[in-house]
């Protein structure tokens, strides 16, 4: 899939203990999408956040998996503290 260009976020979110789901829209097609926001672990010592490593995993696995019932990943954004997730609704 090609890249998406400045997705807009739009609300509610949806919260788990790792992680903020938002619904979003990429701003040259209107096409809408879910973003993920995984909260990055500062330190491998720390309970808080999810690890690089875990992360990765994540990732790969929904690069692989091509089915019907699995939601397919479009693209990957990172700051300071997440690394977000384009995902399908």
């Amino acid at each position: 899939s090609p890249p998406l260009s400045s997705p807009h976020l739009l609300p509610p979110p949806r919260s788990g203990q790792f992680a903020i789901v938002r619904k979003c829209r990429e701003r040259k097609t209107g096409l809408e999408y879910a973003a993920k926001f995984i909260k990055k672990r500062r330190l491998s010592s720390s309970r808080r956040g999810v690890s690089r490593e875990e992360i990765e995993r994540e990732v790969d696995i929904l690069r692989e998996i091509q089915h019907p019932n699995i939601i397919t990943l479009h693209d990957i954004f990172e700051n300071k503290t997440d690394v977000v997730l384009i995902l399908e609704l």
